[in-house]
């Protein structure tokens, strides 16, 4: 995955940051931060069969 969805999964998963603190922090709509986190999880399981 990208820098960008990486870093939120570690943020939000990690660190335990909720979507709302993300999108603040990273300056993105709610709504990109939702889809990152998603696509992100799905490509991970993608990765791990």
């Amino acid at each position: 995955i990208d820098r960008p969805r990486r870093d939120v999964v570690v943020l939000a998963y990690v660190h335990g940051m909720s979507h709302g603190e993300l999108a603040g922090r990273l300056k993105v709509p709610l709504g990109t931060v939702k889809s990152w986190v998603r696509r992100s999880l799905f490509s991970l399981q993608e990765c791990m069969g």
